[in-house]
C-alpha cells in the first residue's frame, strides 16, 4: 500500500510541473544547506500553475511566491501523501540531486589527491616531482577546475617535464617523444598551456603572454620552438662548438663589416661566444635597429671593430641564448636601454641574470634629458624591486613622471665609441 501511495505521490508531483519545480528547488536549496530548509522563491508562474500551486499550499498565489519548506511540510501533511516523509519522497523522486556543495567539494578533493599521488609515485623527475608536488599542496592552482581532474592531461605535462634535457630540441620533436603527439605541446593545445604554466611556476616566474616569450621560456629549458624567424643581429663577435672550434662565419662577416642577423638555429650551435678582440673587450648592446646601424655607420666610418649587438626590443630566446653564451666567455657587458618602463624592464631581467652586466648612457645624469610625458598607467609598469644599478633611476622617473629615448642618447653613444 505504501509503495502504491508513493507511486501514485511522484505520479502526481510530475503531472503538476509547478510542484515538481518546487522541490527541485529545494533539492538545489539542499545542496547549499546540506539539509532541507530555507526559502525558494518561484516566479514567471502561468495562470495553470499559479492555481495548481495555490490549490496545494491551500493560499492565493498571485504572481511571483516565496515558499518555506515549512510551507511545503505543512501542505503536505494535509494530503493524503502524509503517511509518506516528505524528506524521503523528496529524495526518491530526485535521487541525483542530493549530495551537498560542502560534500562534492570534499569528493573532488579527495579525487584530485589521488590522481596527483598516482602521479607522483609515477614521475619521480625533479621537475615534475616539484610541480605535482605543488599542485597537491595547494601552492600552485590551474587556471580551470576541470584540469584538476584531467589524468591524461596532467600525465602529459609531467612526462613532458620528466623528458627535459640539456641537449636542444625542436618543440614538435620534443612533444612526440614525450606523448607521442608532435602538436601535444603547441601554445593552442590545453598541454602546452599547462606546460607553460609549469615551466613559468619552476622559474619563479608568471606565465608570458607575448608569443616570444614563451618561446624564450621554452628555451630555457632547451626546448626549442622558432629557431629561423627568432634572432639577434651581432658584430663583432666569434663564436665556438662543443669541441673547441671555432664557427669561422662569425669572424669573417667582422672582417667585412657585415652584421648578422643570426637565428637561434645558428646561435645554439656555439657553445660559447665572445668579443673578436678578447673578454677585455667590452659588448655594446643596444634595444632597437635603428640606433644598431647608426653606431655601425660609426664603425665603418672610422674603420672600428668594436662587438655590437641589437636584440629589437624585448628579449627574445634569440636574446637569451647570446647572452647565456656571452656568460660563460667572461665577455663584460655593456646595454643601453629606453629609459621608459619597458625599457628598465628588459635592463632589470639582464642584470638580474648575469653578473658581467653593466648600464651604458642608463644613468640618473642621462636621465636629465627626459621631456616626454609618462603617463601613471605606464608608471605603474616600473618593476617593484629593482636591481641596485637601477634604483636611482628608478627613484627619478617616479618623481619625474618623463621618458628619455635612445635616439636622444645617439650624440653620447658615438663619441664613446669614437674615442675608445
Amino acid at each position: 500500500m505504501g509503495d502504491g501511495l508513493q507511486e501514485e505521490a511522484v505520479k502526481y508531483f510530475k503531472a503538476h510541473q509547478v510542484l515538481f519545480r518546487l522541490v527541485r528547488d529545494f533539492s538545489q536549496k539542499y545542496r547549499s544547506l546540506g539539509h532541507f530548509g530555507g526559502s525558494v522563491s518561484l516566479s514567471s508562474l502561468s495562470d495553470t500553475e499559479q492555481r495548481d500551486l495555490g490549490a496545494f499550499l491551500r493560499r492565493e498565489i498571485k504572481g511571483q511566491t516565496r515558499v518555506s519548506f515549512r510551507e511545503l511540510s505543512n501542505a503536505w501533511n494535509k494530503t493524503r501523501f502524509e503517511g509518506i516523509d516528505i524528506e524521503n519522497f523528496i529524495l526518491s523522486l530526485l535521487p541525483d540531486n542530493f549530495v551537498s556543495k560542502q560534500e562534492e567539494r570534499r569528493q573532488k578533493e579527495n579525487k584530485r589527491q589521488l590522481i596527483l599521488d598516482q602521479l607522483l609515485r609515477e614521475h619521480s623527475s625533479e621537475l615534475a616531482t616539484k610541480w605535482l608536488q605543488s599542485l597537491k599542496d595547494g601552492q600552485l592552482r590551474l587556471s580551470k577546475r576541470d584540469l584538476n581532474y584531467n589524468m591524461e592531461l596532467l600525465n602529459d605535462v609531467a612526462t613532458g617535464l620528466d623528458h627535459i634535457v640539456d641537449v636542444y630540441e625542436r618543440l614538435p620533436v620534443f612533444a612526440n617523444r614525450a606523448t607521442g603527439n608532435p602538436h601535444a605541446f603547441d601554445f593552442d593545445q590545453p598541454a602546452g598551456r599547462l606546460l607553460l604554466q609549469a615551466m613559468a611556476f619552476l622559474r619563479g616566474s608568471n606565465v608570458p603572454m607575448a608569443a616570444d616569450e614563451r618561446t624564450s621560456l621554452l628555451y630555457q629549458y632547451h626546448v626549442i620552438r622558432d629557431d629561423i624567424l627568432n634572432f639577434a643581429t651581432v658584430y663583432g663577435l666569434v663564436a665556438y662548438r662543443k669541441t673547441g672550434a671555432e664557427i669561422a662565419y662569425w669572424r669573417e662577416s667582422t672582417k667585412s663589416f657585415s652584421p648578422l642577423n643570426i637565428p637561434l638555429r645558428e646561435i645554439i650551435q656555439a657553445h660559447k661566444i665572445e668579443p673578436i678582440g678578447g673578454i677585455d673587450m667590452p659588448v655594446y648592446i643596444v634595444e632597437n635597429s635603428g640606433i644598431f646601424s647608426a653606431l655601425m655607420d660609426t664603425l665603418i666610418a672610422i674603420g672600428k671593430v668594436l662587438p655590437l649587438i641589437a636584440f629589437h626590443g624585448q628579449l627574445k630566446a634569440a636574446s637569451w641564448a647570446v647572452l647565456d653564451r656571452l656568460g660563460k666567455s667572461g665577455a663584460k657587458i655593456l646595454y643601453a636601454g629606453d629609459l621608459d618602463p619597458e625599457g628598465i624592464g628588459i635592463a632589470q631581467h639582464i642584470l638580474s641574470r648575469y653578473d658581467n652586466v653593466d648600464l651604458w648612457h642608463m644613468s640618473v645624469d642621462d636621465y636629465k634629458e627626459a621631456v616626454t610625458d609618462l603617463p601613471d598607467g605606464r608608471l605603474q609598469k616600473l618593476p617593484s624591486s629593482v636591481h641596485p644599478k637601477l634604483t636611482d633611476l628608478v627613484q627619478e622617473m617616479k618623481m619625474r613622471k618623463k621618458a628619455l629615448y635612445q635616439e636622444s642618447l645617439l650624440d653620447k653613444m658615438v663619441y664613446d665609441i669614437e674615442r675608445l
